[in-house]
């Protein structure tokens, strides 16, 4: 095989490796948790596309869409963690339970930003989306870096 025809292989492999990964987090959870882990994959999604559009300043009045859409669920947040929903394959840490009113005003700041962001979507001003974006990405991680396990 020549040397190109390797390389596109190993691209392939690797390409189907990261596409796959998410689909077996979510191969054993069941219920609530696969609940949660779907409606949490459906915003990173939208968020990636989001991002996609900034960058390359297209489409730009198809943000509030995806910004809604990850508005509506951002506000189902609080109910897909029921007390005790974190067994394998949850990436939930216990620590939410402890802390739940800060683990609910997290989840209140991302609807916010992203209520925010759909209204920024409707200017079609692209550094005021970026801004806004960078707004929703930090009340993501500040949740995240608290209370989910982090990936190996």
């Amino acid at each position: 095989m020549s040397p190109e025809g390797r390389f596109c292989l190993a691209a392939s492999a690797m390409f189907a490796a990261v596409a796959i990964a998410p689909l077996a987090a979510h191969e054993h959870a069941t219920g609530i948790v696969k609940e949660r882990m779907d409606g949490m994959e459906a915003i990173g999604k939208a968020m990636k596309a989001i991002n996609a559009r900034i960058k390359a300043n297209r489409e730009l009045g198809s943000i509030k869409e995806d910004a809604l859409r990850a508005w509506e669920l951002a506000t189902r947040m609080p109910f897909w963690f029921p007390p005790g929903s974190n067994a394998h394959p949850s990436e939930a840490k216990s620590l939410i339970w402890q802390r739940w009113p800060d683990f609910q005003a997290k989840a209140s700041a991302l609807e916010t930003e992203l209520g925010k962001l759909a209204a920024v979507a409707s200017t079609g001003d692209k550094k005021a989306l970026a801004v806004q974006f960078s707004s929703v990405s930090q009340a993501c991680g500040n949740c995240h870096e608290l209370y989910r396990v982090r990936r190996k």
